[in-house]
């Protein structure tokens, strides 16, 4: 399998030209983009044109889907917003949703915080906030995911697209 690169980003808020310069900085040059929801743009708006999207608790719109599985090769993406699986109190139900997706990797928003962790074998990314971050790290972040055939390597980036120093992880797969 060749290196497949995945941009997630999450939690924009509004900000519509955030999430259409990191989709014009990478677009052609990356396997997939993603957002993890509350965008609060139309699910019609031309801007996810290539873009995998679902819903977030303040997108009211019901054209989003509530979740995604994204089928790459050899991999396979299961992505949600989060809250409708109780993120901010349990774990349980976001990791049953990644194992019945039979995921490699599970992505979610919604806690404005970047994370990115291994459970059960599927690796768990939160990109963080384009907008509003939260928590310890007070930079706006999206995620770059580097998948091999034996690791998933996840760097967060900042606006400018540099890596933000002390927080990129990388898995066995």
């Amino acid at each position: 399998m060749a290196e497949q690169i995945l941009i997630v980003m999450s939690d924009s808020h509004g900000a519509k030209a955030v999430v259409e310069k990191i989709k014009e900085h990478y677009q052609g040059q990356v396997d997939a983009i993603f957002h993890n929801g509350d965008s609060e743009l139309a699910p019609s708006d031309a801007v996810w044109q290539g873009i995998h999207v679902v819903k977030g608790n303040c997108d009211y719109d019901s054209g989003y889907q509530e979740d995604n599985i994204v089928h790459l090769p050899d991999l396979i993406v299961a992505q949600t917003h989060g809250h409708l699986y109780h993120i901010n109190f349990i774990w349980s139900r976001l990791i049953k949703f990644a194992q019945e997706a039979q995921a490699d990797i599970c992505l979610y928003g919604h806690l404005h915080r970047a994370a990115a962790w291994q459970e059960e074998g599927i690796v768990f990314v939160n990109p963080g906030s384009v907008l509003q971050p939260r928590g310890d790290i007070n930079e706006k972040l999206y995620a770059m995911i580097r998948v091999t055939d034996t690791s998933i390597k996840v760097d967060f980036l900042d606006l400018n697209h540099q890596v933000y120093p002390g927080l990129s992880q990388e898995f066995s797969r």
